[in-house]
């Protein structure tokens, strides 16, 4: 460990040896991916929540050519192909939306789409989702409609990836409850909380293990938790398993590969217990901690695990995703174009989820150009259409690579092994008045996909009597008491819906200030 620097040890410390909860033996997903999209989002534009009457007061009609925007209730689908009841009033329908791309021909850029009247050019971006040789959509369940009680960005990130909004954490984040639980069950994963992007996903007063980690490329994981750099590690890779042992002297299972550096400072630091305050002790009980921990992670050469892991490859074998249109968006004909899987880091997160190093992994999400969906310029809402579109077709081709890999754990496929969460700051409001109706909203959206989830469903709607943007109409909520209500949504009740997939119990395994529950219907076997 010679080679670490103190700022370095520091950054470390989420490698300590604290307990952590163990909860219950997992039966449903494993791991945790978190996707942000940055800005806040108009979910209506791709997911049509509405009953026909709503489509007609809060949607603007299809127009826009190249750059198509709005939609009609003749463009709406179910993912499945069929045709939706839009009079339907219940909380509970099928995935839905418009249908923005050429069943026929999915790579079709340049047709007229005929639901839209001929008003609109096909746009293919999104069609992931819906191949039939994959049906993501069965795989997703979309919550509609909930109150982040906030329409400022960070406190809206916050509420969203922790259930309660605000500038500054008030719970663990989703991402650090399931690192925590997850850390007595698979102990050799050696980064539990992995950021890509975005606001860290805070562990709060959670054990240190749950921290959240920064990896923003391999360089960065050469210089913390490997050995590769001669300069700092000539002579001291050699390593020895010696039992091991805790901070106040007393044995632990197993052993640890220790370098004779590693064991010297950890017989340092037990010789410095009760010397000095409590306080003190607790430090030195981490840095002890983190020692014999980073030692075993050192020891996987998990650099080396990475470089020969592949990101994209599985679905590189359907002909539809070897370039083309599904490798790069555009913008109208050509006006701004971009490579699709540019839009965030989805191939090193896909060597992380597969390499089985991280439990919860998190990433920002953009467009091409690296476009955020904070639209608030004229047209802003037509260009989130677009931008959204390349996002969601990103996703879909992520999900379907996870599901056409099978699961480290040897049962099933990653996809199922992982729940899926994607996220933004809040909603927009409804741009049925003008193109400029893209202002920050409250009342949000959710999805979930993968291990866990009951697919192809929206829970939740909006309050199609108000005015403008309106917030979530009541949904079926399992409290945490356990009690069964009707109620509108808040981000508490996504937080908590995400948590419950991994089987854990509100009051006894996680706990979010102001009162929550589970989105009922949400999570298989509930």
């Amino acid at each position: 460990m010679a080679g670490l620097g103190a700022a370095q040890l520091a950054a470390l410390g989420r490698f300590g040896l604290r307990p952590a909860h163990a909860g219950p033996t997992p039966n449903g997903p494993t791991k945790l991916l978190c996707i942000w999209l940055d800005g806040g989002c108009n979910w209506e534009h791709l997911f049509t929540p509405f009953t026909a009457a709503g489509v007609d007061k809060l949607i603007r009609p299809p127009e826009g050519g190249v750059h198509p925007f709005g939609y009609s209730k003749e463009m709406v689908r179910c993912f499945d192909g069929t045709t939706p009841d839009l009079d339907d009033p219940s909380s509970t329908r099928k995935l839905q939306g418009p249908v923005s791309w050429n069943t026929e021909d999915p790579a079709d850029a340049s047709g007229a789409n005929a639901l839209s009247g001929g008003t609109q050019i096909y746009r293919p971006w999104g069609y992931s989702w819906v191949n039939p040789n994959y049906e993501i959509f069965k795989r997703a369940c979309l919550l509609v409609g909930a109150d982040q009680g906030t329409a400022s960005h960070l406190s809206g990130r916050i509420a969203s990836i922790c259930g309660v909004a605000g500038a500054t954490f008030r719970a663990p984040s989703v991402q650090a409850v399931i690192a925590n639980y997850m850390a007595a069950h698979f102990p050799d994963r050696p980064v539990p909380n992995a950021t890509l992007g975005g606001t860290k996903p805070s562990a709060l007063d959670l054990p240190a293990i749950a921290t959240p980690y920064s990896l923003s490329s391999l360089t960065l994981l050469e210089t913390t938790i490997s050995d590769r750099r001669e300069e700092a590690w000539q002579g001291l890779r050699e390593r020895a398993d010696v039992p091991a042992v805790g901070f106040d002297g007393e044995p632990l299972e197993g052993n640890l590969p220790l370098t004779v550096t590693d064991r010297a400072v950890l017989e340092a630091i037990r010789k410095k217990r009760g010397v000095s305050t409590t306080g003190t002790d607790a430090y030195l009980e981490q840095l002890h901690d983190t020692y014999g921990n980073l030692s075993k992670t050192v020891a996987r050469d998990v650099l080396t695990v990475l470089e020969q892991t592949s990101g994209f490859e599985h679905i590189d074998a359907d002909p539809l995703y070897a370039g083309g249109v599904f490798g790069t968006g555009c913008i109208g004909y050509a006006d701004t174009c971009g490579s699709i899987r540019a839009t965030a880091p989805w191939d090193f997160a896909l060597r992380l989820l597969k390499s089985d190093l991280v439990t919860s992994l998190t990433l920002r999400a953009t467009s091409i150009a690296n476009s955020s969906f904070d639209v608030h310029f004229s047209g802003g809402a037509r260009a989130q259409t677009s931008h959204l579109r390349m996002a969601f077709e990103a996703i879909g081709q992520m999900l379907i690579e996870m599901q056409l890999t099978p699961a480290t754990s040897g049962r099933g496929s990653l996809l199922d092994e992982t729940l899926v969460y994607i996220y933004s700051d809040f909603g927009r409001t409804f741009a049925r008045s003008g193109e400029d109706g893209t202002d920050h909203h409250p009342a949000t959206c959710g999805i979930l996909v993968g291990g866990g989830v009951r697919g192809n469903q929206m829970l939740g709607g909006y309050d199609e009597s108000a005015d403008g943007s309106p917030l979530g109409a009541p949904v079926p909520i399992v409290e945490e008491s356990g009690d069964a209500v009707t109620r509108p949504p808040t981000s508490q009740d996504i937080a908590a819906t995400v948590i419950r997939a991994f089987g854990l119990e509100p009051g006894k395994d996680f706990f979010i200030p102001g009162g929550y529950g589970e989105y009922d219907g949400a999570i298989e076997g509930e």
